[in-house]
């Protein structure tokens, strides 16, 4: 069994964006979208004696991954990013660093994933379901046996993510959703923002998953 430890951060200078950390019951776990540069999860995971086995990037924009050098450096874990958005990780444009006057280039080399890939790092597989629009080469990361979603900025509680930026792509829009739609409808969706939500609950009140 898997249990979701969210780490929330509501600071307006923090995008509030969501991290979330994801262990198994053999004390392995995987972080998803570290958005804060700080000690708070990593001596998290030193404290509960947890084996960081992975970064997990939705996608490469910097609210989404100020911490990732932080703790690949301390943990020696891979890093995980959508193939088209690896590219986010030293173009501070495409991460939208330069946008809010941030400056954000990732040290670390990352692993690239595609649609429908299978990651074996935890107890149960992840797959990767590509979903390109908010960015080109955003990603989601399902856990089918377990029932959870981890959309970044591709859907959040009722509405979806930007389209309207400099690596967004929103042609794939539709196709992307629609990838989404047919997951069953008590999956849990962890969002890069917000509050959670499920597919089902989606499907009846998201205008843009209900099209």
């Amino acid at each position: 069994m898997l249990e979701v430890i969210p780490f929330l951060y509501e600071d307006i200078e923090e995008l509030k964006s969501n991290t979330y950390l994801i262990k198994d019951n053999k004390k392995k776990c995987v972080v998803v979208d570290p958005g804060v540069d700080n000690d708070k999860l990593g001596d998290y995971i030193k404290k509960n004696k947890l084996s960081l086995e992975a970064v997990l990037l939705t996608h490469s924009h910097v609210d989404h991954m100020r911490g990732v050098d932080r703790l690949i450096d301390r943990f020696k874990c891979k890093l995980y990013v959508g193939f088209d958005d690896e590219i986010g990780l030293t173009d501070e444009e495409y991460n939208c660093a330069l946008e809010i006057d941030e400056r954000l280039v990732v040290k670390a080399k990352a692993i690239t994933v595609a649609d429908n890939e299978i990651l074996k790092i935890l107890k149960e597989d992840i797959k990767v379901i590509y979903t390109p629009f908010h960015t080109r080469g955003s990603v989601c990361y399902y856990f089918s046996n377990s029932g959870l979603l981890f959309s970044g900025d591709t859907l959040f509680k009722n509405v979806i993510g930007r389209t309207d930026l400099k690596s967004s792509i929103r042609s794939s829009m539709r196709d992307s959703l629609a990838k989404l739609r047919i997951l069953p409808d008590d999956v849990k969706v962890y969002p890069g923002h917000g509050e959670f939500t499920t597919i089902g609950i989606e499907k009846v009140k998201n205008l843009f998953l209900n099209r």
